[in-house]
């Protein structure tokens, strides 16, 4: 009762009839539609002669349904198999010259227009109804872009587009049949409202749970073994935790399954990635369909490669490590091959040294001790500027968070990088700077009531809460007065010093973007309240962010609500430190 699922080659389908139900619409397909299908399998025959003869051109799925008469109902697809129809009668001559013929359409409700039409194209009467126009106006784009090109062409196009298996470099499509309990009218509407293809996840299941690749001693067996052990790695994907630890969480499919099979066929010498949306399937379909394959053979490599992935989820170290070179752009599968045939402690150090390169720069093998480490550490992130190094500083600070974790190592916490990807991160000064003062009406006057209600709520300065009163509600923000009171709020929080302020990494944190740019430059004890009451309600917000606020790093603390100098100089060597102690253990061979 599972779909039946293949490649088949245009010439296979010249011997069958399809039905075209009535919840179908009418031929709708463009000039461009039409002309790029031509540009495409022109593009696929220029080049075939350089290719392996198993090669071809995919036309996207042709979901069908048997019917008790013996025809193909067609659920979906029937645009393109009309335009292969239109193409087949445009080229008749051709065809029959070769010894074949056009498969056959059939119409529920629209046999005397569009089926007497498409047996025979009458220009004459395009305008009788809207299905003629289109189809007219598709059958001229065929007849402009032959036109266009010398008469050998002609040939060339109908061998490519009708050549069977045997001599190959061929066109085919995605056969989707589906089984004899599922409605086709749900199927219809499911591919076609919001207009939601089938995805590879949905035809490479369809591969393995085929009839044919099981005995039949041992057939619904299997197939409920496979069926349930693909829904179970599902299961373990949705869960956010699992799945941002192993994608960067951009362009996510839909069935998460299908990341895997992307990654398995990346592995692969034989896989070739293309524009083609199915190119994972046809990776699936060359396989399976190869004379030792099995579908419990294959099945079996999917969840060999899903458990080793699931095993570093479950490792605390390899959960960062891999989590981050992940997140920094790296692949699993150039992470696979260097985890392959190590033990656990190599592949740690190795990615230790590949996260090294990325993010430092360099060789961390070629340093000679721990102070050499230490040495390039201080010297890469001391230079770090605001602004021009933003990716570069974002980048260290993850790896502070992280490296902070680690070094505990009795501590079961883990940074959650589901809660990261899926949220904004901007860098933001500690202290604010004064390039960072205000300067349109709006953020002028958010900046002062945010100030304002601070003082407020802590009971301190009335005379500057009265001259905000009186800015704001004279609503005279411009000039000269505002740059007073500006100055006047910066020097009560110990902030006006502009010699004092910094663009260095020993002034800057993670902040999530919503609160960054709705306090931005907003003076150090607001952002202090801010991100407390961010923690306290549940709200992620790094370890080392929180850190830098509570004071963690500030060995001296004259003061809770300011960042001084000293402050900033503790951070900078903390971050230095922590860094260094992380690779400076890791410093051996590859090997």
């Amino acid at each position: 009762m599972n779909p039946t699922i293949t490649l088949k080659p245009i010439s296979d389908l010249l011997s069958e009839t399809f039905f075209v139900p009535s919840y179908q619409r009418g031929f709708r397909w463009t000039r461009r539609q039409v002309t790029d299908l031509l540009d495409d399998v022109w593009e696929f025959q220029s080049k075939a002669d350089t290719q392996d003869r198993a090669s071809f051109y995919c036309l996207q799925p042709v979901v069908v349904k048997r019917r008790d008469d013996g025809r193909w109902e067609l659920v979906d697809g029937q645009q393109r198999v009309t335009t292969i129809y239109l193409l087949l009668t445009y080229l008749q001559t051709l065809v029959e010259a070769m010894g074949k013929s056009r498969f056959s359409l059939a119409f529920e409700t629209r046999s005397t227009t569009s089926g007497a039409f498409l047996q025979k194209i009458d220009k004459s009467q395009r305008h009788d109804n809207i299905d003629n126009h289109h189809i007219c106006a598709a059958y001229e784009a065929m007849e402009e872009w032959f036109g266009a090109r010398d008469g050998s062409h002609k040939f060339k196009f109908v061998q490519c587009l009708l050549n069977d298996d045997e001599v190959g470099r061929n066109v085919k499509v995605i056969w989707y049949e589906l089984p004899d309990a599922e409605d086709p009218i749900e199927a219809f509407t499911r591919l076609n409202v919001g207009k939601i293809p089938l995805t590879n996840a949905e035809l490479i299941r369809a591969l393995f749970l085929r009839s044919g690749n099981f005995s039949p001693g041992v057939l619904t067996l299997q197939q409920l073994k496979i069926a349930g052990e693909w829904d179970g790695i599902e299961k373990a994907l949705q869960a956010d935790s699992l799945w941002y630890f192993l994608h960067r969480g951009l362009d996510s499919p839909a069935s998460r399954i299908e990341y895997l099979f992307q990654l398995i066929a990346r592995e692969s010498d034989v896989f070739h990635l293309t524009d083609d949306p199915y190119s994972t399937f046809h990776f699936y379909a060359a396989k399976m369909d190869a004379p030792a394959a099995t579908a419990e053979a294959e099945w079996l490599k999917v969840k060999q490669y899903f458990m080793s992935l699931e095993e570093w989820f479950n490792d605390r170290v390899l959960y960062h490590l891999v989590g981050y070179l992940i997140h920094e752009g790296d692949s699993l599968p150039a992470i696979r091959t260097i985890g392959q045939s190590v033990a656990k402690s190599a592949f740690q150090r190795i990615l230790k040294q590949r996260l090294f390169k990325r993010v430092i720069g360099g060789s961390l093998e070629a340093l000679s001790d721990d102070a050499a480490v230490r040495d390039a550490v201080t010297a890469f992130v001391s230079d770090l500027e605001y602004g021009e190094d933003a990716a570069a500083i974002q980048s260290v600070l993850l790896l502070f968070n992280i490296a902070t974790l680690l070094q505990n190592a009795s501590s079961n916490a883990r940074f959650p990088f589901d809660s990261y990807k899926r949220a904004q991160w901007d860098i933001e000064h500690v202290r604010s700077v004064a390039s960072g003062k205000p300067l349109r009406h709006d953020a002028r006057r958010q900046w002062l009531e945010h100030s304002r209600d601070y003082l407020r709520e802590t009971h301190e300065n009335d005379d500057l809460c009265r001259k905000a009163d009186a800015m704001l509600s004279a609503d005279d923000l411009d000039g000269a007065q505002f740059d007073q009171l500006y100055h006047d709020f910066l020097k009560y929080f110990g902030e006006a010093d502009d010699a004092d302020t910094d663009n260095s990494l020993a002034n800057l944190a993670l902040l999530d973007a919503g609160t960054n740019r709705s306090y931005r430059n907003a003076v150090f004890p607001l952002k202090r309240r801010q991100i407390i009451g961010l923690d306290r309600v549940g709200t992620f917000v790094p370890l080392c962010t929180k850190n830098v606020f509570l004071k963690c790093y500030s060995r001296n603390i004259h003061h809770m609500l300011s960042w001084q100098k000293d402050d900033r100089k503790d951070y900078l060597d903390a971050i230095i430190s922590m860094l260094s102690d992380f690779f400076a253990g890791a410093k051996g061979g590859t090997t």
